[in-house]
């Protein structure tokens, strides 16, 4: 009972990460009428997740500031909801609308609890990353830890940071924040607004059903880089609809992100970042500013590796394997990539699904940006499989088998709103 208790106390907590610093009421923030508060909440969420990401990296524990930042935020939601702007009624409907939500965060907070065995590279790795910052270190001190080098920390950082806000310091509650983050990507794509009709919540519980599995939550990091990619390709659909460049700027905070989760973050950054390029309704000049802006992220990263004498390049990738790469380990390396590659292409719903649709949009020869933004997706990312598997010095079969199901699993986010609003376009043909 008291964990349950205090899982309703994490909600809370987390809720802290989408209403602050702007109020979700006030559509008009961005300045224009198509963003809805579940707008500004995704775009609260970035930037607080950013702001963590900067908090990680000063040399301060998480004791000298937990409790702190936490105080803070609330005053801001205090005075934000409260004194500068009360509405009871928007409040009241604000409750009954994310009823759905919560009720489903808390049967998957359950789920996680019932479990707790963690993910091979969550126990190996992650894990102990994140016991580094309970047990107040900072990130210099993960020097320490010899495996460091293979994955970076943010993760990690989440997990151990909403770790220590509870009262009851149990480990999961850390990683429940996976959870949040995941439930809010989906309910997000779901729903325009918080008056949507009914058929929303039941697209909503419809995928977390379908999507669902524990391990997915067991301190691994994938699930981190989907809820992103979930977000970001709403964000192109919206860019397409509204020509509002703003969202560019949220893209480019969310890519930030990603090359701090997995290594991998980087494969999906540079992929989101040529979409962009690709796209027909941004400027060159906000083309030549995201670009700008991604070479400055990489950049960033870099000096902070090298300052805390960080490796760099940790996974298997090297030049000289590159090069010498004969035909005959390429094609026995294909004959496990292919084969395998199409298994859990078939068994991942988000994939088999978006495939299908987009084959059927484009059979259509309805070619608008979203759907070329997709088209071009699913290439680069399918040359970016290939490329992980072939040009890394590794037993090929081992690696195949162990990663390639979630490798699947976190690239099929970008689908999943594509999936959606052709679901919703399918019941407004039916109520015809």
């Amino acid at each position: 009972m008291i964990e349950i208790l205090q899982m309703l106390l994490s909600i809370i907590l987390f809720a802290l990460t989408i209403m602050v610093p702007f109020n979700i009421f006030n559509t008009k923030l961005f300045i224009g009428k198509n963003f809805f508060c579940l707008d500004v909440a995704s775009f609260n969420l970035i930037i607080n997740c950013n702001i963590l990401l900067l908090i990680s990296i000063l040399p301060y524990s998480l004791k000298a500031y937990n409790l702190f930042f936490i105080f803070i935020y609330s005053i801001i939601f205090i005075y934000t909801y409260f004194v500068q702007n009360f509405k009871f009624n928007l409040f009241k409907n604000f409750t009954q609308s994310i009823l759905i939500f919560s009720i489903t965060f808390l049967i998957l907070s359950i789920s996680v609890a019932a479990e707790l065995n963690l993910g091979w590279d969550a126990k190996y790795f992650y894990y102990i990353k994140a016991l580094f910052f309970i047990e107040n270190q900072n990130l210099g001190d993960l020097n320490k830890f010899s495996a460091n080098a293979w994955h970076p920390h943010l993760g990690s950082f989440f997990w151990a940071f909403f770790w220590n806000l509870m009262p009851i310091k149990i480990e999961y509650f850390g990683r429940l924040f996976y959870v949040f983050l995941f439930i809010f990507s989906i309910f997000y794509i779901c729903h325009n607004n918080l008056r949507d009709k009914f058929i929303n919540n039941v697209i909503f519980i419809l995928i977390i059903l379908v999507s669902y599995a524990y391990h997915r939550f067991s301190g691994l990091q994938g699930i981190l880089i989907f809820s992103f990619l979930v977000i970001i390709s709403k964000y192109f659909f919206l860019l397409k609809n509204s020509h509002n460049t703003r969202y560019v700027f949220f893209i480019v905070l969310a890519c930030n992100l990603m090359i701090w989760f997995k290594s991998e973050g980087i494969a999906y950054t540079t992929i989101i970042i040529l979409l962009l390029n690709f796209s027909t309704y941004i400027s060159k000049k906000i083309k030549i500013y995201s670009n700008l802006s991604y070479i400055g992220i990489i950049i960033l990263k870099i000096i902070i590796y090298k300052y805390f004498d960080f490796t760099l390049n940790a996974q298997p990738y090297y030049l000289d394997y590159i090069f010498n790469l004969k035909f005959p380990i390429i094609l026995h390396k294909l004959s496990f990539i292919i084969p395998f590659l199409f298994y859990y292409s078939l068994i991942n719903i988000f994939f088999v699904a978006g495939f299908i649709i987009l084959v059927a949009l484009n059979l259509q020869k309805k070619f608008h940006d979203y759907i070329k933004i997709l088209n071009y997706y699913f290439i680069l990312n399918l040359i970016f499989i290939f490329c992980a598997y072939l040009l890394r010095e590794h037993e090929i079969e081992h690696f195949v088998r162990t990663t390639m199901e979630r490798t699947i699993f976190t690239s099929s986010g970008f689908y999943v709103f594509l999936i959606i609003n052709f679901l919703k376009n399918l019941n407004k043909t039916f109520l015809k």
